[in-house]
């Protein structure tokens, strides 16, 4: 039964990372982008509560301090197994919501966002995590949502319910955590954890293999369980993705959801970005062109308007399925087509793209590196993007792709399969889909994509049908919010 919702909802994100603040990956896209659209989501909807949300982060040595207004606000003692570790906490005031920013000596100045070593991290996220609750703690402020986000701070829900000190001060709290990436658990950080006086789970619903990873013991702890897409969600109760935990994750079917992660519609608008030489709308997407020919010119390929550019901008590895893309473009040589690479990562992959480059002169280009500039030029420029992934959680590149007309061709796995619709474009079409991680497969895709492009009526109206979407944050924004009011049994009227 629903209540009458309270003056104040009160939310606290945890994440290892956040724009503006530090980015490594597409985590840091969704904690710097969700608190903000939930602001505006509020405001824009008087009847609900007044969202009082905020963002607790560590404070990595990589963080640019002088761009932004700090303000050192607490310090305090954080207890581990054998002494106590002094913890600080900075106040930012730049964001349409209050962030923290957690130091001490866990986080050192020098040490990356995410070390080679998994001991240092499960320290230095364990810290981070019993730092969070005794700042809540000291500050009087007990959020009644506690929003996780992956290993790195699946702790907090875990110790709010084993802890002895914060069962009684989190009574009230309920708890998310956010699944962004499941093979990634926490492994290998049991002692660092240990150093910080964290035991295992003892949740017999959980492999004792995972007991001691932080995921595992966060899953196990946390009233929702949200993974960034509904693809994932269903993907994760099953063999195939679930990494050895989807006989434990089926026994919390009703508690696990997925929401897609939104894009940022301002920095990934083909309108107005200054990255291209050429901006353009769905209304002129003939201005399109002259950024794919400027970027081919720049590469040293020719430009022809009746050859397809297809474009990769991922990270080089196995999970990417780089491996069988390239073999399946291998296979369509005979076909007419252009390929430019931008990536790096595994070295065997990066040499197997420069190889591809070395064996197809004129026809293939391998960009060894990350270039945000760049990265946004291709997707202006390209007429289909590859993304072969052998399993995507949400992915972020097919939705930019889409933005700037640029065709996905991808695995029919995970968020790519909540955001590409393969019909007719007359239905609606925006991309094409292939199901198996093989180069056959992705073959057939391309193959058919390359068709679809001869007749450039029908591509316009693929292109278009992509361009049309909304991706923006807003409507995650209300996803988030529904699940939020629903765990406090709160209307939503």
């Amino acid at each position: 039964m629903s209540q009458k919702s309270p003056e104040f909802l009160k939310v606290l994100i945890a994440a290892s990372e956040a724009e503006p603040f530090i980015k490594i990956g597409g985590l840091g896209d969704v904690a710097g982008s969700l608190p903000a659209a939930l602001v505006d989501y509020f405001k824009e909807h008087p009847d609900l509560p007044h969202l009082d949300i905020r963002l607790v982060i560590p404070f990595h040595g990589k963080i640019q301090s002088s761009r932004f207004h700090l303000e050192k606000i607490a310090s305090f003692p954080v207890h581990a197994a054998k002494s106590d570790i002094p913890a600080n906490v900075s106040f930012c005031s730049d964001l349409p919501y209050p962030t923290y920013l957690i130091s001490g000596e866990p986080l050192p100045v020098d040490g990356a966002v995410y070390d080679s070593n998994p001991i240092i991290d499960g320290k230095k996220f364990a810290f981070f995590s019993l730092a969070t609750l005794e700042f809540c703690r000291l500050q009087e402020w007990i959020p009644d949502i506690l929003h996780a986000n992956d290993w790195h701070t699946a702790l907090l829900p875990y110790l709010i319910r084993q802890r002895d000190e914060y069962k009684s001060l989190f009574e009230n709290t309920r708890t998310i955590l956010a699944v962004h990436n499941l093979p990634f658990m926490g492994g290998g950080t049991q002692a660092g954890l240990t150093e910080m006086g964290i035991q295992s789970s003892t949740d017999f619903r959980l492999p004792k293999w995972a007991r001691h990873m932080p995921l595992p013991m966060g899953l196990a702890s946390s009233d929702r369980i949200i993974a960034v897409s509904p693809g994932y969600a269903r993907e994760i109760l099953t063999p195939e993705f679930g990494c050895g935990l989807d006989g434990f994750l089926f026994t919390r079917t009703e508690r696990i959801t997925g929401i897609l992660n939104g894009l940022d519609m301002k920095i990934w608008n083909p309108a107005r970005d200054a990255y291209l030489v050429s901006t353009f709308t769905k209304l002129s997407l003939n201005s399109r062109s002259k950024n794919k020919e400027e970027i081919l010119a720049r590469l040293g390929l020719e430009y022809d308007p009746r050859t397809p550019l297809i474009i990769m901008i991922s990270r080089i590895d196995q999970q990417k399925g780089i491996d069988y893309a390239l073999k399946a473009l291998r296979n369509l040589t005979e076909r007419k087509f252009q390929v430019i690479i931008l990536g790096v990562g595994d070295p065997v992959l990066e040499d197997a793209c420069k190889t591809m480059e070395e064996d197809y002169p004129d026809r293939v280009r391998f960009l060894q590196r990350f270039d945000q500039a760049l990265s946004h030029q291709l997707y202006g420029s390209g007429d289909m993007i590859l993304i072969p992934s052998r399993y995507e959680p949400c992915g972020l590149t097919q939705m930019i792709a889409m933005r700037y007309g640029c065709v996905p061709v991808a695995r029919n796995t995970g968020g790519l399969s909540d955001t590409i619709v393969d019909s007719t474009p007359e239905s609606g079409q925006t991309g094409f889909l292939f199901s198996d991680a093989t180069p056959e497969s992705c073959e057939d895709a391309i193959e058919r994509s390359l068709n679809a492009y001869i007749n450039q009526t029908t591509w316009l109206q693929i292109q278009k049908n992509g361009m049309k979407v909304d991706f923006s944050w807003k409507n995650s924004a209300a996803r988030y919010a529904h699940e939020y009011l629903a765990l406090l049994n709160l209307s939503q009227d």
